[in-house]
């Protein structure tokens, strides 16, 4: 499970991931990565034990990438080599042309082999200009 609060007005994210794989960040200008957050035991496991909670900046125009296994997971691979291909397709880029690139890329025109599910949201900053 993966659990996020963003605050649009804070400019921040906060994050409780419990079993589920990290977003991914993709900043203007700079490579994708996946964020850098605490990560908790899965649901179900250790029920009294509380699960760590991030606290991030997101950058303006940055786009997040929120993900489930069957996106990166492949038979005889590891997990990492997945998440590495998913970062290098990530760009801050609209949404939806970024959800199409990394579908295109990790899943293509075959069916997919697990679930897979995505979400992109970017942080957009309001040009006082855009009424102009």
């Amino acid at each position: 499970m993966l659990y996020a609060v963003i605050d649009a007005a804070q400019e921040q994210m906060r994050i409780c991931l419990a079993g589920h794989f990290v977003p991914v960040i993709a900043p203007p200008g700079l490579p994708a990565e996946p964020i850098r957050a605490a990560t908790g035991l899965m649901i179900g496991i250790g029920d009294d034990t509380p699960r760590p909670v991030t606290t991030m900046t997101i950058p303006p125009e940055a786009l997040l990438c929120f993900y489930t296994d069957g996106l990166i997971e492949r038979p005889g691979e590891m997990i990492d080599d997945g998440l590495a291909r998913l970062c290098r397709v990530i760009t801050a880029q609209h949404p939806e042309a970024a959800c199409a690139a990394v579908m295109a890329a990790l899943i293509g025109s075959e069916p997919a082999r697990d679930d897979v599910a995505l979400l992109m949201l970017r942080r957009r900053v309001e040009d006082d200009n855009d009424d102009a």
